[in-house]
């Protein structure tokens, strides 16, 4: 970990923290590297119920470092489909393959590589101001092509990436991106109402959920039902089924562990 890359655990929560606001938090190989290993460590700690990833300083993530992303510790290989490869897309897998809900935390901006990032999680709250992009094809680069084509479709996803155009947070909001919209002021304690209630939630079975949603794209549907079955049968062995079977019986709020 690096001074680029805050992290944190508290109350059953991690806290990844971009802290590079004078480059509005563009990513570079150190970031990168961060960013994974504090999700892998999430990912063992059995504390950690959620994750939030959010921004220091003016804004959350303008994307990579156009400059360079090169640094001593991580220089960029000689190989250019390897370095692509190696970027922020590796924050992505690590991101799907996390099996606790993730919470992206967005103010000012989220372009390029941060609005990948963003677009990987499960929960989106963005602040009023805030700009969603992919504008690679400003700077001559075609990329982008998977995530947010995902989740709007082709043709509304084609007007962002060939124009390169920016959209406010309402428009994020009616194309079905976002959890919520605030004000910056209440950005923070919106995440924090969420982080917390994902947090007492049965995050075993969520974790499962998580796993055979992303496993499911491309299946058709007697493979899907038979993965959901599964997961069904993984979420029955668990502690927090038989709690929530037991506050059921007692009539009172179940106290889920996350096992």
């Amino acid at each position: 970990m690096n001074t680029k890359v805050n992290y944190s655990k508290q109350n059953n929560m991690a806290e990844i923290t971009l802290n590079r606001p004078e480059a509005l938090n563009a990513l570079d190989n150190d970031m990168i590297a961060s960013i994974i290993e504090a999700l892998k460590d999430a990912g063992k700690d059995d504390a950690v119920r959620v994750v939030i990833i959010k921004g220091n300083g003016r804004a959350y993530c303008a994307g990579d470092d156009l400059v360079d992303m090169g640094t001593e510790a991580h220089p960029n290989p000689s190989d250019k489909v390897k370095e692509y490869y190696e970027g922020y897309p590796q924050i992505v897998f690590a991101m799907k393959e996390l099996e606790k809900p993730i919470i992206v935390a967005v103010h000012k901006y989220a372009l390029g590589a941060g609005f990948e990032i963003a677009l990987a999680a499960d929960f989106i709250i963005s602040s009023e101001e805030a700009k969603f992009g992919l504008p690679f094809v400003l700077r001559g680069l075609a990329s982008g092509t998977y995530l947010l084509q995902q989740r709007i479709g082709y043709h509304r996803a084609a007007k962002y990436l060939y124009l390169g155009e920016m959209f406010d947070a309402q428009t994020a909001m009616q194309l079905g991106l976002l959890y919520e919209v605030t004000t910056t002021d209440e950005l923070e304690n919106k995440v924090k109402q969420l982080a917390e209630r994902l947090a007492l939630s049965a995050t075993r079975s969520i974790g499962l959920m998580k796993k055979a949603m992303h496993a499911s794209a491309g299946l058709d549907y007697e493979q899907a039902f038979k993965l959901q079955t599964l997961s069904t049968f993984a979420s029955y062995h668990s502690e927090d089924h038989k709690e929530g079977i037991q506050a059921f019986v007692e009539k009172r709020e179940p106290k889920f562990t996350g096992k």
